[in-house]
């Protein structure tokens, strides 16, 4: 817990809107968790978590134009889509829904989050910082290098469809392998005292505060963002989560994912049976043996790491943006182990895999028949519309006509009377539908034909 001189030294001023950029595993998911869960207890304390889902991850994706929905793309399957490929881009309608929350909000602190805004250009961060309005406060929240790359890897054989052999993915990310670097996007995530300076030069150092994550605090980063925004303590603590996956379920689903690139998997596939699915309802949810092997940096590795992290501190001390923990954190010796080719799954680790996949399958058969029985509803509906809209439109021929015959109409007055007839034909039937239809999109619920219409 941070003492209260510092807790009040960081809370900003009202309506300021809170940028939290991360960039990945360093803490993010259960800060974004806890936000989610308690967004009541957080409107109550004077903060708007704006939106429903737990992180602005689609809303921003819209915004920077990224493929964030990964389900939707159409390309082959396979890493490094994410700034690249022009399907699986939400609609422009989600970052505008945010957008009217956000400005709508006259009196309350408001918190934004998402990683993948700290992969961006320059560009695209002005333009961000730009949409978001005034006043904006950015929040980096940083952790050793040597502990970050690695879950990485892990993390994209699990979300991204990785299928590259770990050590030869470090060889590109560390720039070993000139002729095919990664996207330059890992890169502007990686390179910590760039990142900082990047963000500091667009929107000033005074708008610039950075959370050195230290695993003997695990309540630091918590504690900095509820002083921030003003929030009791204990309102963002939330339990571990995201973790990683290890060495063995790594290995195994990269292989997967070879499996499923070679035969042509689409990604819908893929985010469903093996991301949400296999994994998701499979190791996620097994309790993980303190033996098992975890995804370490090789020595090789490490060594680059380790001083990558030391001149990352020592850049970040020369921008003047306003630090929280202790930045020689950045360059602590990593953790290490040789890499070794796993050949062989334990039983039980892979039929937690093979289940996960099965519950997986048996849990989108149930949504599909729940869709299924949704239309079937509203089918039902629109027919029941449909002969009411024909009753109205025959009750009206036959006032029309009736009139007519009382009143001794000549025959240009009975001809008008056929009217109403052509005028409730096919077309106006369909034009009745569809207003229907468009209030019912908007209301969730359906009125009867205006008639002045």
């Amino acid at each position: 817990m941070l003492d209260p001189e510092t807790a009040d030294a960081l809370l900003l001023p009202p309506r300021t809107r809170l940028l939290h950029i991360g960039p990945m595993k360093t803490g993010t998911t259960s800060l974004q968790l806890a936000a989610h869960r308690r967004r009541e207890v957080l409107l109550a304390n004077g903060v708007r978590y704006p939106g429903t889902a737990p992180n602005h991850r689609r809303p921003l994706g819209a915004l920077m134009e990224w493929s964030v929905n990964t389900w939707n793309r159409a390309r082959p399957l396979g890493p490094d889509r994410l700034d690249v490929d022009r399907t699986g881009i939400p609609a422009r309608e989600e970052w505008e829904r945010l957008k009217e929350e956000i400005d709508a909000e006259i009196e309350r602190r408001i918190f934004i989050t998402h990683e993948f805004v700290s992969q961006v250009d320059d560009a695209t961060a002005q333009r961000i910082i730009d949409a978001i309005g005034d006043p904006t406060h950015v929040c980096i929240t940083l952790r050793a290098p040597g502990r970050i790359v690695p879950s990485l890897w892990a993390q994209s054989v699990r979300d991204d469809a990785q299928t590259e052999p770990f050590e030869s993915w470090l060889g590109r990310y560390f720039g070993k392998d000139s002729e095919h670097p990664l996207p330059e996007r890992h890169r502007r995530a990686y390179d910590q005292g760039q990142l900082v300076s990047r963000w500091a030069s667009l929107i000033g150092p005074e708008n610039v505060t950075v959370i050195v994550v230290d695993r003997s605090d695990p309540d630091l980063l918590a504690s900095a963002v509820e002083a921030m925004l003003g929030l009791p303590h204990e309102t963002l603590s939330w339990k571990r989560s995201n973790d990683s996956l290890t060495a063995t379920d790594a290995e195994l689903f990269r292989h997967v994912n070879v499996i499923l690139r070679d035969r042509k998997a689409t990604w819908s596939t893929f985010h469903n049976l093996v991301w949400q699915g296999a994994i998701k309802l499979g190791p996620e949810q097994r309790s993980v043996s303190p033996n098992e092997p975890r995804v370490l940096l090789p020595p090789w590795a490490a060594e680059i790491a380790d001083r990558d992290g030391a001149r990352f501190a020592e850049h970040i001390r020369g921008t003047a943006v306003r630090v929280v923990g202790d930045l020689d954190n950045l360059a602590v010796k990593s953790p290490t182990a040789p890499w070794r080719s796993i050949e062989e799954i334990p039983v039980n680790i892979a039929a937690e895999a093979v289940a996960g996949a099965v519950l997986a399958g048996q849990r989108a058969r149930r949504d599909a028949r729940k869709e299924l029985d949704k239309q079937a509803a509203e089918l039902e509906q629109l027919q029941t519309e449909l002969a009411e809209l024909t009753a109205e439109r025959d009750q009206l021929v036959e006032r029309e006509r009736s009139a007519a015959s009382s009143l001794a109409l000549s025959s240009a007055a009975a001809e008008r009377a056929e009217r109403p007839a052509a005028m409730f034909g096919a077309h106006q039937l369909a034009a009745g539908l569809k207003r229907r239809l468009l209030r019912r999109v908007r209301t969730h619920r359906s009125h009867p034909l205006d008639k002045a219409r």
